[in-house]
């Protein structure tokens, strides 16, 4: 029997497509990481990153995750006003933990992911997708 992805409910489509976001996220990163000459290396990678990041995120999430047809480029821009809250937050956050504390990038990357993936996750549905 095939596996039907659009058979698993909501959140676990939502689960499954955060994942694979996190993981192109991820590759993301480490390649403006090398190609970055600027500094604050890591604050100023993660920048770029994440604005990349979420019109993939979007993309992703209206394909596979919401099923109910939105306006494209109206929850994109909802999805750019959540996230100007959250890069500001995620970026002062990463900064202080590479510049400051020194922690390692990555590190500093994966922290920085999941305070921003619970603010995403907080609007997600209720704001951004909204049918």
């Amino acid at each position: 029997m095939a596996y039907n992805f659009y058979e698993q409910s909501e959140f676990i489509r939502m689960l499954i497509i955060a994942i694979i976001g996190a993981v192109i996220g991820f590759i993301t990163y480490e390649v403006v990481y090398y190609l970055n000459p600027f500094s604050p290396k890591s604050t100023l990678s993660w920048i770029v990153a994440f604005v990349i990041g979420v019109a993939r995120q979007h993309a992703l999430h209206r394909c596979f995750t919401f099923l109910y047809e939105t306006d494209y480029f109206k929850s994109l821009c909802r999805a750019y006003v959540v996230d100007l809250g959250a890069l500001l937050y995620s970026s002062g956050l990463n900064w202080f933990l590479s510049e400051i504390l020194n922690f390692n990038h990555r590190l500093t990357w994966v922290f920085c992911l999941l305070s921003t993936a619970l603010i995403s996750w907080m609007f997600l549905k209720k704001y951004i997708f909204k049918s």
